[in-house]
């Protein structure tokens, strides 16, 4: 039997989220499904993180995450094409090279920047609508204040130093107060007075942000003007010229920078189907997101168009992923219903939205959620947090602790939620005669006990004590019975406390050490204690040689919290486990053998099965064994 052709157009937030829960429908009939995402990126886009690249804050690594990543351990088969043409008829989509079956669709092909036909938008202005767009509107505003320090003519300096956003949406805020941040950075580079800057929001409604409530509307507008931004309310933009922009009540704005914010349509690819139209660009669907033109079409996110309760759905990213997951029913019911399989039938979509939310710069945002506003620090870390979940959902532990390095430990003057206070960095090799010297003190530490008689003592006395004295005694005895005197004055010793380091600084094991003691020491003393000793030494050559130096700090702080709740460290083993931690960022790669292992270990690690199902690989995950297109 042919497998079954289902196909997912587009990788934004719908495609990628229908890719996963497909995944999590037909993983267990791989053999029977077949499941295909094509995009024309090889990677998916944060499309809500835009305005902080456009605004000079992270770099475009930050809102990339390669379809590898996301898909790795998948039965999702990704396609890098850019399809031209759907034939709907033979249920093929078309490319310039190739084409590609389906027995199921889902189009998910996003949205792009509307102009509303105003005459000169789309030649005069940068829209905000993509990662190109982005880096080009970051490269305009670096090389416009550039050009500006050096102008000698005041009226044209004043008009390269006037920023315009168009819109005030979620998009214009935000982009505003990227400009807010961003600017005051590039005028101190460039040796220009803020105060020469003049920073503009133009929108044609009433107020901004438009769908929020009263309250924290008020905060963000409050925040905006506290800035020294413009906000020029009902101003409906009539033209836009190389260096003006003209409102419709007769204003005239000189400025060499216009961005646009104003407003999204469908994708222009999906515009060209052959399928009912709605508004904005959008297709008709039903409640069950199916296309009213085919039973076996379906689509999800910003190409949509379907009535709730009067109104269109919103393009937004709860709604692109409720939208997709609708769909995803929907094709799941007819797919395995023509397997043989017994299907609850899917239910009709109705959306259940939790709140809106604005970072306003890296360091103030507004937040509207389940009816609750806040402002400040915790709106911001409450879009963090969001954010986190999300990356964790995409692509597990890989993608948060990379956002968190976007965000907030690699972020460069002080433009994240906590400023600069995590973004400072040691130079490696500073922390290499550290690093050393921790390798010195476990190797001295392991060859003392072998010269104090740890390998030799067979009894495991040195770690294992019982539970009371007569347990000391009882082991005393045995060991003097089975290996002699010298064993027997060692076990003697078994029962007081064992002093590693002098003096102990708790003066008796933890509850958690005993419990550890009588369940596992007690079962083989002896291997313990060998352990300890061969650990000790081989975290000493580690650590001395900068081989495996991560793994090494990670058993270094385990084997010293053990010392220390067991009683037998006494106050160097805070400095041990302090170092250790140190050693966590990587110091064997300076002046270390990790310098050449680790690149190759990873890449090994990368092409593992169990690092792609686990999302634990390093850096891109290696794809050599899955089948590509």
């Amino acid at each position: 039997m042919n497998k079954i052709k289902i196909v997912i157009l587009g990788g934004g937030y719908a495609g990628v989220h229908a890719g996963k829960k497909l995944h999590k429908k037909f993983k267990k009939l791989k053999d029977r499904v077949e499941v295909t995402l094509i995009d024309k990126k090889p990677y998916h886009t944060l499309m809500t993180e835009l305005h902080e690249v456009a605004g000079g804050r992270v770099g475009e690594e930050s809102v990339k995450i390669s379809f590898d990543r996301i898909f790795s351990g998948k039965m999702v088969n990704v396609v890098q094409d850019e399809i031209n043409d759907i034939d709907f008829n033979n249920q093929k989509l078309v490319s310039s090279d190739n084409s590609y079956e389906y027995d199921y669709l889902l189009i998910s092909t996003g949205a792009e920047a509307s102009d509303f036909g105003i005459p000169g938008i789309k030649e005069h202005s940068f829209p905000l609508w993509g990662l190109e767009e982005a880096l080009a509107i970051r490269e305009h505003i670096e090389d416009v204040v550039r050009r500006a320090a050096v102008e000698k003519d005041d009226q044209k300096r004043k008009e390269m130093l006037t920023f315009v956003v168009a819109g005030a949406g979620f998009t214009g805020i935000e982009m505003m107060g990227e400009l807010v941040e961003w600017l005051p950075v590039l005028c101190k580079k460039h040796h220009i007075d803020i105060d020469e800057v003049s920073l503009k929001t133009v929108e044609g409604l009433g107020k901004i942000l438009n769908t929020w409530p009263e309250k924290p509307r008020k905060k963000v507008e409050k925040f905006l003007k506290r800035k020294g931004v413009d906000l020029h309310l009902n101003s409906f933009i009539t033209k836009a010229e190389k260096d003006r922009l003209e409102l419709k009540d007769g204003t005239v704005i000189k400025t060499d920078t216009i961005i646009w914010t104003c407003g999204i349509k469908g994708s222009s690819f999906g515009e060209t189907l052959d399928l009912e139209e709605g508004k904005m660009a959008r297709k008709k669907v039903d409640a069950y997101m199916k296309s009213p033109n085919y039973d076996n079409v379906y689509l999800a996110g910003d190409q949509v168009w379907f009535l709730e309760e009067e109104r269109p759905l919103p393009q937004i990213v709860e709604a692109a992923e409720q939208t997709a997951s609708v769909a995803v029913d929907g094709i799941t019911f007819k797919a395995k219903g023509q397997l043989g399989y017994d299907v609850k039938e899917p239910k009709p979509f109705s959306s259940n939205f939790h709140g809106y939310m604005v970072s306003i710069g890296g360091k103030y945002g507004v937040s509207y959620t389940m009816g609750f506003s806040l402002s400040g620090f915790f709106a911001l870390a409450l879009k963090h947090l969001i954010n986190i979940y999300y990356q964790h959902t995409v692509c597990g532990v890989n993608g948060w602790w990379r956002y968190i390095q976007h965000e907030i430990l690699n972020i460069k003057n002080k433009r994240s939620l906590i400023g600069g206070l995590a973004s400072f960095k040691v130079q490696s090799y500073w922390t290499t005669f550290l690093r050393m010297f921790l390798g010195a003190m476990w190797f001295i530490e392991g060859i003392k006990k072998v010269l104090e008689g740890w390998l030799a003592d067979k009894t495991g006395g040195y770690v294992y004590w019982g539970s009371s004295a007569e347990g000391a005694d009882a082991t005393a005895s045995a060991s003097a019975a089975e290996w002699g005197e010298g064993a027997a004055e060692t076990a003697e010793a078994a029962g007081e406390a064992v002093q590693q380091f002098a003096p102990p600084l708790l003066d008796n094991p933890t509850l958690l050490f005993q419990w550890v003691n009588e369940t596992f020491v007690a079962q083989a003393p002896y291997f313990f204690q060998v352990m300890i000793v061969v650990g000790e030494i081989l975290l000493g050559l580690c650590f001395l040689g900068g081989l495996f130096t991560f793994p090494a700090a990670v058993a270094s702080i385990g084997l010293s919290v053990m010392l220390l709740i067991g009683a037998m460290a006494g106050q160097e083993i805070l400095w041990y486990i302090a170092v250790s931690i140190v050693m966590l960022g990587g110091a064997g790669r300076a002046f270390g053998l990790d310098y050449w292992v680790m690149p190759w270990i990873k890449k090994i690690w990368n092409s593992t099965r169990l690092a792609h199902k686990t999302y634990l690989y390093l850096d891109e995950p290696v794809m050599k064994w899955k089948k590509r297109k």
